[in-house]
Formats: C-alpha cells, structure tokens, sequence
C-alpha cells in the first residue's frame, strides 16, 4: 500500500450512488427466518434492511466479494471486513412502498495494525419513503493482509454466562449469506476459509450476531431508535454464543468467554 496507491483509492471517495427499489415482504421475511425471528408475532426482524437493495449481479472476486474497481475502489490488501456500524431509525419501513438508498464511500484512511497495514473505509447510507430520511447506516469497513491463522476457541467449563444463548449452525449461515447477499466464501465454503484465510471453520457474520443482540434488547425494551456495533474477535459455526445485556450495554460472548462483539441501543 503505497502512497500513489492510497491517492489513486481516494478517487472513489464522495461518489454517491442512489438507487430505487419497491421494499418487498418475502425478502425481510426471508432474513426473519435466518435469524430464527418470528415475524408474525414480533413484527420487522432486527437490521431487516439488510436483505433490501442487495447488490445488483456483476463480476466476483475469488473470496466471492463484487469484484473490486466498483462501489469500492481496487485496494491490494487481500482481506476485507465487515468491523461495525451505527444506526439511526428515524421511521419504520414499508415493505411493498417504493424508496430510495443512497450510498456513499466517505473516507478512507491508512492505519498500522499489530499485523500490518490496514485500511479503513467509511460507508454512509440512507434510505428515504415518502421524501423522508427512515433509516441512516455508516458502516466501518476494514482492508488488512492475510494474517496468521486463527485457533478454534476452547470452551470454557462452565459456559460464559448470557441472557441467551444461540449456536450458528452452516445452515443459519447459508440462509443469512442469501438473504443478504452476501458471498464471502468465509461464512459457506470451509476448505476456502480454512486453506485461504486461515480460519478453524466457518465464520459467523458480524451483522448476524449484530441482529440478535438488537433483537434480544427489543424484546425487553421495544424497537430501537439508535443501535450500534463494533467487531471483537471472530466468532465460528457450531460453537455457542452467549449474548448479555449488561450496564455498560450489550455483549456477545465466545465459547472461550472473549467477548467478540460489543453493541449500544437505545
């Protein structure tokens, strides 16, 4: 990542991109039930805009993300990371009405990680009904090197302790990986994740274990106005997930008690 690399990346921020779509039920519903949410009773699912205004068919790169040069620019660094993001939910959404998202890559800005270079992204979106912002979204997204591999956490005698807990099977993970589009081989293809990434196994996606936080605190509390997220350590199907409402906000716990998300809402 050198300098006339970074100056050439920085052309692909402050592009806005808008697009319309007709918010349709089957999609959301879809998403319901790879987060094991019942619509019928509890209504919208947790983060149910993720399974809207999916990225259009194009050009794949070998991890299964769009290929890069598009909505982001061609960085080298060979990893890239959902790390977080914060929301704002200013109106429901109303699935079978037109709307509109923008998306727009802000900022981009080079780091030292303990492991190398990185690169972190800024992505703010919106999406207006009716001529009114209904939802804000700025995502964190993270380009790093390959890295070292990652051991398989060990479980911890008792379990770490949660309000609930939840184990992401392949399945679950499948279901999410379609709902929302999403084709990074990490979280569906184990030989990929394990030989090229060097994971233990399948990923769990961040925005995943992001929705059943926010699903455990709307529960408890109603539907949010604000909720965000921030990325700890990888979490790995088949092992349980402890997640906690605590003073400090909400958590997600790994089988070895890491905590591997952290979440506020309100």
């Amino acid at each position: 990542m050198t300098p006339e690399d970074l100056a050439h990346w920085q052309a692909w921020v402050g592009k806005a991109e808008w697009r319309d779509e007709v918010l349709h039920a089957p999609d959301v519903l879809r998403l319901a039930e790879a987060l094991n949410w019942d619509a019928e009773t509890l209504g919208w699912p947790p983060l149910g805009h993720l399974a809207l205004f999916l990225p259009p068919p194009g050009v794949r790169g070998v991890d299964g993300h769009p290929a890069r040069g598009g909505f982001f620019p061609p960085v080298s660094l060979p990893r890239r990371m959902f790390a977080g993001a914060e929301y704002r939910f200013h109106r429901p959404l109303i699935a079978g009405a037109p709307a509109m998202q923008m998306r727009v890559l802000e900022r981009l800005e080079p780091k030292q990680g303990k492991a190398g270079p990185l690169l972190l992204g800024t992505v703010r979106i919106e999406i207006w009904q009716d001529g009114e912002v209904a939802l804000e979204e700025v995502q964190s997204i993270v380009w790093r090197g390959d890295g070292p591999s990652v051991p398989l956490p060990v479980p911890t005698s008792p379990p770490p302790p949660g309000d609930a807990v939840f184990t992401p099977g392949s399945v679950q993970l499948f279901l999410f990986s379609a709902a929302t589009a999403n084709a990074h081989r990490i979280h569906y293809d184990a030989a990929y994740a394990m030989g090229e990434e060097h994971y233990p196994g399948l990923v769990v996606h961040g925005p995943l274990v992001a929705a059943q936080l926010l699903g455990l605190w709307e529960r408890r509390h109603g539907p949010a106005r604000q909720y965000s997220f921030r990325a700890q350590a990888p979490l790995f199907a088949g092992q349980p997930v402890a997640l906690r409402e605590t003073d400090d906000g909400l958590q997600a716990l790994r089988c070895d008690g890491t905590v591997a998300l952290i979440a506020t809402s309100g």
